[in-house]
Formats: C-alpha cells, structure tokens, sequence
C-alpha cells in the first residue's frame, strides 16, 4: 500500500464488526458491497461510529440518485431494498463514480483532491503545523502540564482517516483560529464554528446488519441537484474566501470620515446552509490538510475553521423540542428517560428524527441508538459522550397512544425522583437542627443541608436501578393496548403499567433507606430519620397539583 496515495474507497480503514462478531477493517467500497454480512461499525469512540455511518449514507444517497433511484419516494426505497439485499452492487458504485466523475476524490493526501481537506493549505503561527491528534478532541494534544497528561500517540493513516471525518462531523467551538493561505492567497476565519453533529444528540435506528441500519436510516426526502457530498464539491481556497470578514484596507473610512485601521474586520464571517442531508453528512466545518505520511504514521495536521452553519440546520437524525431547539443529552440524566421526547411523533412538530416514521413502512426490526456529546455551561466545553441501545418495540415507535403513556410513566419516575430529593433534604436539614421545624427553632444552614443531602443522595441508586424495569416496561407496554378495541385495557389488566409503577415506589423506597443509613445510628439521626416518611404511594408520583387545579367551578348552581 502507498501511504502517499492512501485511497478511502478501496483502502481499509473502518473498523467493523463482521458476522461472527469479529473485528474486521473495510474500504467505503468493501463495506458498501458486503453490507449484509457487516454486524456494525464499531469503535470505542461513538462519535466515530456515528460520523462514519453518515459519511456512508451520504455515499449511498449518492449512489441511489446516480443509478436512477433516488430516495424521493417510499417507492423507491422499496426498489433498494430489493436491487441490495445482499449488498450494494458493485456496478452500482462503479457507474456513480463514473457518472460524477469522483473516482479519484477519496485519497486521503492526494495532491490536487486530498479528501475532506483543502489542497495547499498552509496554516499561520508558532503552533502550526499541530500535532495530528488535534483532530481527535478526546486526546491530549499539547505539551504535558500535568502528571496525569502524556505525550500523544502518533496516529497511523486509517486513525486520522476517522479523527478527519469524526472532527468534521463532531468538532467543538474554539476561538483561536489560525489565519491560512495557500498560495498567495489568505484566508481569515471566524473564530467559533460548531460542526453539524455537535450539537444536540444524534438518533438512528440500528438493525441486524450494516445494510438493513442504513437502509433504516435512509428516508425518502425531497432531493435537489444541488445536494452533493464533499467529494463531490470539494472545499477550495476560493469559497473559504468568500466568505471570510472583509479587511479594512487604505481607503476605507468610518463613519467620522477618518481611516479605519488597516487589517481591521468590517462585517462577520457569512454563514452558510447544507442543501440536504448528504452534504449536511459531509459538511466542511474545519479547513485542513494532513501532512504526508512517515513510516505509516500521521504526525501533524494544518487546522483552522471551515464554514459555519447557520444556526440549527434542520438534521434529519436529530429530534428537537417544541420550540425547535435540538435535544441535548444532560449530564445527570440517561437518555431512556427522554425517550417519549425522542419519539415524539405529532404532526405538528415536524421535526422528528426521519427514520422513526420510516420504520414503521420498512418492516424491519431495530435497536434505537442515541449517542451524542453532554456539554458544559460553555457550549465549546465537552462533559463527556454517550452512546444508548435500546430494544424498542416497532409499535412503540410509530403509536402516538404508547408514546403518550411512556411519557407519563416517566413522569411517575421523575416525581419520584423530586421526592426523594424532597424528603433527603428535609432529613438532612433535620439532622443538623432537630427543631428546625418548631415555631421558635432555629434555621439550618442551605449550604450545610445541600452538603449532607448530596452526601447521602439517593437518586444515582434509583436510577440505576430503574434502568432494567424500563426495558422490560419498552417490551411489555403494548400488551395494555386493545388492539381489537382500539383502546387501553381496563386499570386491573394493564400490566406493564401496573409493575412499572410498582416498580418505581418499591425502588424509591429501597434507595431512601439505603441512603439514610449512612448517617449512623446516634440519637440525631434516628429523630430525623423518624420524622420522613420512607414509603411511597401513588400520589407520591402525581405532580404537586397548583392552587385551584382540581376544584369545580359552579354555573347556574349547577356542576359540571
């Protein structure tokens, strides 16, 4: 293999999962044609396996449009699954490549089409050329400041391949920007672009092998001709150029009639929209270029921003809230308990994850997955990624009916949730001040409470725990459904709903107790202890009703 000549479509490079659940490493081209006996993409990292598998729709969006087929229709897409149900056919991918004329697109240090990358570049300051781990942004990249920091590991050419296309997808908000040129021509980026997968969590549907995932995830759309992919409108010097902030130059006056600073930036860098999914899949948000290899190994990159995205392009593997916003994965919160806002299916949002809707008319089986990045207060600062299987029943995903009631068996949960936030911290407030609720007692200490209350939290345990009830609630909760009748079973034969319920007083119950023994036995908190209730009951998981909810109103002297 020629390093210098590295090739995406025939080279191997992504690490898969084949049939016998052995790690096995496919081209774009191999992985495409043997989809059916592909298990998955598999990376410890899910924001990889999350990038490739968009770069991959891309290509197959692509693909179908080129050989006559386009996902316009429901039609269609039955016409795929047919013509690739053992695998994308190898005429198929050799005919688009001819047709775009993009066979010779996908070299990863190709001089003249180096892919997902801007030929030429050469980045300005001391810290340019980076190191190549810049690309990954769960690796250190700097010199170490810390006993616990090391010196990066160099990446070989098919680890950057992945750090290049998940940086593109994933990469993070930053404010020093490195000016570039190539040639003799510069380019001044804007200092924070946020790449399309950044923001908000990433849901698809996931089935028994690689070809039936992205035939899942493949959802007829309105297609234009102007939806083309990078390696098919590959990023130049000229559109960076474009639109980058205009400089002051001699000449250039303010509003008092004096010259403005010279090399000073008069308006903002001009964001940009994608066209459809298969450039929102392949969106250049980071301008770079890989230096050539050495002895297998990439071992620095020039970096700086690409083109911004307007705010919130409309994804079709995201789902947003009601007021359009994408969902966000939360630091204390696993994503099964959002689940119904994930699914959230009514026609007036219009902004559901695409593939959810899909699945019911596919009639394939499938795994729900979400994975994304939890950010910090500072949207470019990343908590931590997560990625979620869970085994949802097809009724689950398509019946507004099933999703309603899952919203509001969560809802039990996390009313729950409050009151044992509720009841550990009056504990703990009585524990510090036993007379803090008499008359004439004394107040304790917000900040002391929060500290003995954090101390002794229940809720991690809970929720821990709860997990496994809610897969089997996933499972069962379509058997409370009247199918014949078109409508829930009376209260005594609905089950899942009663066990979930049970499940969830029962847990809240174990959770407190095993939490309040961590105070000890002394007299003080034996008091304190006594004084809260431990048990639960059902309207310890209805919402706090708000003053004048549930009164009647009288008209005429009359009820109604």
């Amino acid at each position: 293999m020629n390093n210098n000549k590295f090739d995406l479509l025939t080279h191997e490079w992504i690490p898969c999962l084949n049939e016998q659940d052995i790690p096995k490493p496919y081209s774009i081209r191999s992985a495409l044609e043997n989809a059916s006996k592909i298990r998955s993409i598999e990376h410890e990292s899910p924001v990889v396996r999350i990038a490739v598998l968009r770069l991959l729709m891309a290509f197959c969006y692509r693909l179908a449009y080129a050989n006559g087929v386009p996902l316009c229709s429901f039609r269609n897409w039955k016409e795929l699954q047919t013509q690739w149900r053992k695998g994308i056919p190898s005429k198929w991918i050799d005919h688009y490549l001819d047709a775009c004329n993009c066979r010779d697109k996908f070299r990863l240090f190709d001089d003249n089409y180096p892919f997902f990358q801007v030929a030429g570049l050469k980045c300005k300051g001391d810290k340019q050329p980076e190191a190549a781990t810049r690309l990954a942004f769960e690796q250190f990249a700097g010199i170490p400041t810390s006993l616990w920091e090391h010196l990066q590991e160099v990446p070989s050419v098919q680890e950057a391949a992945l750090y290049l296309v998940t940086c593109q997808a994933f990469g993070a908000s930053a404010s020093n920007t490195s000016d570039a040129k190539v040639g003799d021509l510069e380019y001044s980026p804007t200092g924070r672009t946020f790449a399309p997968a950044y923001t908000g969590c990433i849901v698809w549907l996931e089935g028994d092998n690689l070809l039936k995932t992205l035939m899942l995830n493949l959802v007829d759309y309105d297609l234009t001709d102007t939806d083309l992919p990078i390696w098919e409108k590959t990023l130049t010097i000229h559109v960076l150029r474009a639109r980058q902030p205009k400089k002051a130059k001699e000449g250039d006056l303010d509003k008092n009639g004096k010259q403005i600073k010279i090399g000073k930036k008069l308006n903002d860098y001009r964001a940009a929209s994608p066209t459809g999914p298969a450039q929102l899949f392949t969106w250049s948000s980071r301008a770079v270029l890989l230096t050539k290899p050495e002895n297998g190994q990439v071992k620095y990159v020039h970096f700086t921003q690409g083109l911004a995205l307007n705010d919130h392009p409309i994804d079709p593997m995201k789902p947003y809230d009601q007021e359009g916003e994408p969902i966000k994965l939360q630091r204390h919160k696993a994503a099964w308990r959002d689940l119904h806002s994930l699914l959230d299916i009514q026609p007036t949002h219009n902004r559901t994850v695409l593939a959810l809707a899909h699945a019911a008319r596919s009639g394939l089986s499938a795994r729900l997955n979400v994975a994304g990045i939890a950010q910090g207060d500072n949207p470019a600062k990343i908590l931590f990624w997560r990625h979620e299987r869970m085994p949802v029943p097809m009724a689950m995903l398509t019946d507004i009916n099933l999703i309603e009631r899952l919203g509001r068996l969560l809802g039990n949960a996390e009313q729950a949730g409050k009151e044992l936030n509720k009841r550990t911290r009056r504990i703990a407030k009585l524990y510090l001040v036993p007379n803090a609720e008499s008359p004439n007692g004394r107040q304790a200490d917000e900040k002391d409470i929060s500290r003995v209350a954090d101390a002794i939290d229940p809720r991690p345990a809970y929720w821990a725990r709860m997990e496994k009830h809610f897969f089997t609630l996933l499972e069962d909760l379509p058997n409370d459904w009247d199918t014949t009748n078109n409508e829930w079973k009376p209260d005594d034969q609905q089950k899942a709903t009663k066990d979930w319920r049970g499940n969830v007083k029962r847990e809240a119950k174990r959770a407190l107790e095993e939490s309040i023994r961590s105070l000890g036995t002394t007299a003080r908190a034996i008091q304190a202890v006594a004084r809260v209730r431990t048990d639960f009951n059902d309207n310890d998981l209805k919402p706090p009703q708000k003053e004048g909810e549930g009164k009647r109103k009288a008209k005429g002297g009359k009820k109604k």
